[in-house]
């Protein structure tokens, strides 16, 4: 894998630490386990019949999407077993279901209590591989995912 620049990646469903696939992807692979609050413009998604959501960065979205920025220790090993886990193959692959993007992130700053852009990974879901899209995705209007099972019981 050859990359241009190593970035921090932004992750905005089971990838967040206490998640599901944090363990088995991040733990112990990130260089401050004490996730750094973010945030984009985009708009968030779940997909109830695959268990994770999709973010869409799209020309009008004015909501944001609240997530996690993580600097990864083997760069290219951690985000190769990434890449792996988000069905991404290649750049503009027709096979992706999700395409790794570089894009900007706004990292919230505790001391100044403010949010400062950076750039960072994000993996954007690619909706077109997707034929249930249209028909079975929840827009998620807070802009934070959280697992069906825990979402059902705040009902």
């Amino acid at each position: 894998m050859q990359l241009d620049s190593i970035l921090p990646v932004f992750v905005y469903g089971s990838l967040k630490a206490g998640e599901f696939n944090y363990k088995r992807y991040l733990e112990g692979k990130v260089l401050d386990p004490t996730p750094k609050r973010a945030r984009i413009k985009a708009s968030l998604y779940d997909m109830p019949y695959k268990g994770y959501p999709a973010l869409l960065v799209e020309n009008f979205s004015t909501a944001w999407v609240y997530g996690e920025i993580f600097e990864l220790l083997d760069f290219e090993s951690t985000l190769s077993n990434l890449d792996a886990l988000e069905g991404y193959v290649g750049v503009n692959h027709p096979d992706n279901e999700y395409e790794r993007s570089v894009v900007t992130v706004e990292v919230w700053q505790e001391q100044t209590k403010t949010f400062v852009a950076q750039k960072a990974f994000v993996y954007l879901y690619r909706m077109e591989n997707d034929s249930l899209f249209y028909k079975q995705t929840e827009l998620i209007t807070d802009g934070i995912w959280r697992p069906r099972e825990f979402s059902e019981l705040l009902k």
